[in-house]
């Protein structure tokens, strides 16, 4: 939303019928043949997709402003993954047809979905590397500061992350085992950077949080494979 004009921006918001969703919501089911599109006005999705294995793993995460759904309903293909709302929320659920429409009409609004297309295939190399480059705390610390940018809503250092995700979303989300995620959320709180609860983890120190995802923490340790 933030890269339309106004005028795309006012008739986006006219499409569609606007509802709101429960936590855990199924709003897209990987598999399925619809091709709506949901554009959220608020709280935070996940995109997931199971493997061979059985096990589900962790995509993406959408917030207020962003679209979901939208190669579906691009190219007719069924959906890629299932899509969750994390908390409570709110979006205008819009038609393919629609919304195909309200492109054609608006060329910013085509070019604003690419860049949103991009930036999330931009998230998604930024967790690669991240995954080849730095060790499991580091990654967590990346991620955290990350999602505090997102849903930080004033000034202040402590945010509060009540996302409804599980360490196990977590630990995917950086590529990591479960139980190594939930021994490094540990050490981030005994060390006073973040405080647990619930699916909810609270930034306590942003800049300490900052400086350990730059690759160098308290002690003075570099980045993986640096000296100090």
């Amino acid at each position: 939303m933030s890269m339309l004009p106004p005028r795309a921006r006012a008739e986006l918001l006219e499409l569609g019928i606007e509802r709101s969703f429960k936590r855990r919501e199924v709003l897209m089911r990987e598999g399925d043949a619809t091709e709506h599109v949901v554009l959220l006005r608020q709280g935070l999705v996940k995109a997931t997709g199971l493997q061979e294995n059985g096990r589900e793993t962790l995509f993406s995460l959408k917030v207020g402003g962003d679209l979901v759904g939208e190669i579906a309903a691009m190219d007719g293909s069924r959906r890629s993954a299932t899509v969750t709302s994390c908390v409570q929320g709110r979006g205008r659920v819009i038609s393919a047809t629609a919304f195909r429409g309200y492109l054609r009409a608006n060329p910013d609004a085509h070019f604003a979905l690419t860049r949103m297309i991009i930036q999330t295939l931009k998230w998604a190399d930024r967790r690669r590397l991240d995954f080849a480059g730095y060790p499991t705390l580091v990654r967590l610390a990346r991620l955290l500061g990350e999602l505090a940018d997102a849903f930080l809503a004033g000034p202040g250092n402590r945010v509060l992350l009540d996302l409804g995700l599980s360490q196990g979303d977590l630990a995917d989300l950086i590529g990591a085992e479960e139980d190594t995620t939930r021994k490094e959320l540990r050490v981030l709180r005994d060390r006073g950077l973040i405080s647990l609860g619930y699916r909810s983890v609270t930034v306590v120190d942003r800049a300490g949080l900052d400086r350990l995802a730059d690759g160098r923490d308290a002690t003075g340790h570099g980045r993986a494979g640096e000296k100090p």
